[in-house]
């Protein structure tokens, strides 16, 4: 087990680097300076990140286009009302009314606070995962409150978000700590820990995701999310 541990310890000290950046979803939010920019492209291209790489990157990639420099002056002059109520395919099951839906909350979001880690601290819930679902409730994609969803897209938002001193992750909340965080967890991340014995369990759900997160601790301290690089370069080598 020593052995394992410090082997998960060189692949993240491997992967997490600067060059991870520009062949990953978070190459879009590292494209901006100001904080309620950084949020707003994070969020979204969170949201849009199923499926595989190129595509997310390619979809991102039009988002960004439309921003034209700004996701938030975007945001504030409403140029997402185009969208309102069309059917027309967006991106996988989503439509472009769906993505209307999701600017209208985030436009709630900044009209009532000063950013999105102000409106964070001002939800009750359990855990910060919880809080940013209650935020978007009723926005296809988010998982509801209620359910057992693993909530990927959000833990991976909060990553970018919350750890520190990280060349890949920006760090830009200081109101939480990394040991709040939850892995992302998707099929990829589940496949890998179930072959290192990380985890024995089927359900690719929160519980899931908290004990791959719970198992990290002990070799990352209250940085249990760096466990992601871990176990993505576990894959990358595998392969």
């Amino acid at each position: 087990m020593d052995s394992l541990k410090e082997r998960l310890r060189e692949l993240a000290d491997y992967y997490e680097v600067d060059g991870f950046i520009k062949d990953d979803p978070v190459q879009f939010p590292h494209r901006y300076t100001e904080k309620k920019d950084v949020e707003i492209s994070a969020f979204v291209t969170s949201w849009i990140s199923y499926g595989n790489r190129k595509a997310i990157i390619s979809k991102a990639n039009f988002l960004d286009a439309k921003f034209s420099g700004s996701p938030y002056k975007f945001l504030k002059n409403r140029e997402f009302e185009v969208w309102q109520g069309s059917r027309e395919s967006f991106y996988r099951f989503y439509k472009y009314a769906d993505l209307y839906d999701l600017f209208e909350a985030l436009h709630k979001i900044y009209l009532e606070n000063r950013d999105m880690e102000e409106a964070v601290l001002r939800v009750a819930g359990d855990s910060l995962v919880s809080k940013v679902q209650a935020l978007f409730a009723g926005v296809k994609g988010v998982p509801s409150v209620s359910g057992d969803s693993a909530c990927k897209r959000i833990s991976m938002f909060l990553r970018w978000m919350v750890r520190k001193n990280s060349p890949v992750d920006l760090g830009l909340w200081s109101s939480f700590g990394s040991e709040e965080l939850v892995i992302p967890l998707d099929t990829h991340v589940w496949q890998q820990a179930v072959k290192l014995g990380i985890t024995s369990r089927k359900a690719q759900n929160m519980q899931t995701a908290r004990e791959i997160t719970d198992f990290f601790r002990p070799i990352f301290g209250d940085d249990p999310a760096r466990g992601d690089f871990a176990l993505f370069g576990f894959g990358v080598n595998s392969k």
